[in-house]
């Protein structure tokens, strides 16, 4: 094992002892400062610090001795390796080497053998070091060719590392200070636009940052908040977990553009053009998701239908201008007085359709029974006054979507036949 490269700063008051030592020490190290005391000691060691690899000190010495010399020491250097080479009688100064946390010491007289293989034990340490420095570096340099954010998870789900793009997004310089600022990474993900989707079926699942960890099939489409515009940006975020390691990179790569193109192609397929409110497509997918919701879990909803009462007078008597007036204020008339939860959509001309989640037929009967009278009370364009008359059913065991889209249909054509104006639940 080559020991060059190396520079041993070695301090000892007792010049026999130090005329002997230092020709060996020469010969194990490419450099070698030596002092006589304490006080010559640290003044060469702040001279020649960011060279020094090894400190060698005898312990009682004049003017300065070895503790207080290497208690200043550590204070330049907290990581500095240092050697004591010391004597029975000075057991005494043990305690405060051993809080200094020093990397050994050796009895005298020296054991030339011994301190060899001490000096080749710190000096595989310091090659240890330098080589996980070197590959750090090598890392980020690769790691900074990436236009992409990325971070190393520990098996505590911790960040122990992360991209320069990283640190930037969030406007901080470095991971202490994103910790202290954020937390961790699912403290700053947009809860209100993020979900946990299962890319190969594109199924949408809400689920916690554990599931999406435990599962390597996942990824995840997100929006965080860029710190340094303050305004959000939409990622695809792909996990791998490393082989033969508890850590898990997650890289973040941005589809901000992609995302609003397809909110806007989404906007327009799930959307009616005329009141803005949701489309009969759009109404599809959530009652499948609804009837999926009971079936997995019991969670009971119920469905309303409602048509406006001779709408085709309307048309006849004012215009097909008047009746889209109408339909428009109707549909934010009925928006404003339900739960943002509930599925307001237009089925089709004067007929609209409320899915409401986690509702009884009873609770679902007073919706109807209130939308019904606010309606009625309302002076629309032209001191117009119209009714709408409402068909509500629930979905039971057993049920599929056309069942109880039918029950509410003839619930609504009951409603109809009954006189208009009134609620009827099958």
């Amino acid at each position: 094992m080559s020991l060059k490269n190396i520079t041993i700063l070695y301090v000892e008051d007792e010049d026999e002892i130090r005329e002997n030592t230092k020709r060996p020490i020469k010969y194990l190290c490419d450099n070698l400062l030596v002092a006589s005391n304490g006080e010559d000691g640290l003044k060469l060691y702040k001279e020649h610090h960011a060279d020094i690899d090894i400190v060698i000190s005898d312990i009682k010495m004049p003017k300065m001795n070895g503790i207080e010399m290497c208690r200043a020491i550590k204070e330049i250097d907290n990581n500095q390796h240092i050697v004591f080479t010391t004597a029975y009688s000075e057991s005494n100064y043990f305690i405060d080497a051993i809080e200094m946390q020093v990397d050994g010491y050796i009895l005298k007289p020296i054991d030339y053998n011994l301190l060899e293989n001490k000096i080749k034990s710190i000096k595989r340490q310091i090659d240890a070091t330098l080589q996980l420095k070197r590959q750090k570096i090598l890392i980020n340099e690769i790691v900074k060719l990436q236009d992409n954010l990325l971070i190393v998870l520990d098996r505590n789900q911790e960040i122990v590392f992360s991209n320069e793009n990283f640190l930037k997004f969030f406007k901080v310089e470095d991971l202490k200070q994103f910790k202290d600022r954020y937390g961790n990474i699912d403290k700053v993900i947009l809860k209100d636009s993020s979900c946990f989707l299962n890319y190969e079926k594109n199924e949408q699942d809400l689920q916690d940052l554990d599931s999406f960890l435990n599962n390597k099939n996942k990824k995840m489409i997100l929006t965080m908040i860029n710190r340094s515009t303050n305004k959000p940006q939409t990622f695809l975020s792909s996990l791998r977990t490393v082989e033969g390691t508890l850590h898990t990179i997650i890289i973040f790569t941005e589809i901000t553009n992609i995302a609003i193109e397809k909110d806007r192609y989404k906007y327009k397929a799930f959307t009616d053009e005329l009141t803005g409110l949701y489309n009969r497509a759009f109404f599809n997918e959530v009652i499948k998701r609804e009837i999926n919701l009971f079936k997995r879990e019991g969670t009971e909803f119920c469905l309303i239908m409602l048509d406006i009462d001779f709408f085709k007078k309307v048309n006849d008597t004012y215009g097909h201008q008047m009746g889209d007036e109408i339909l428009k204020k109707l549909s934010m008339i009925v928006k404003k007085h339900i739960r943002e939860s509930d599925i307001f959509a237009r089925w089709g001309g004067e007929e609209f359709v409320i899915i409401l989640p986690k509702t009884s037929k009873k609770d679902a009967e007073k919706v109807a029974q209130s939308l019904r009278e606010v309606i009625k009370n309302h002076t629309f364009q032209n001191n117009l006054k119209i009714t709408c008359s409402f068909g509500l059913s629930s979905f039971r065991k057993n049920d599929t979507r056309d069942l109880i889209i039918k029950r509410a249909d003839e619930a609504l054509y009951r409603a109809k036949k009954n006189g208009r104006d009134r609620v009827e639940v099958l």
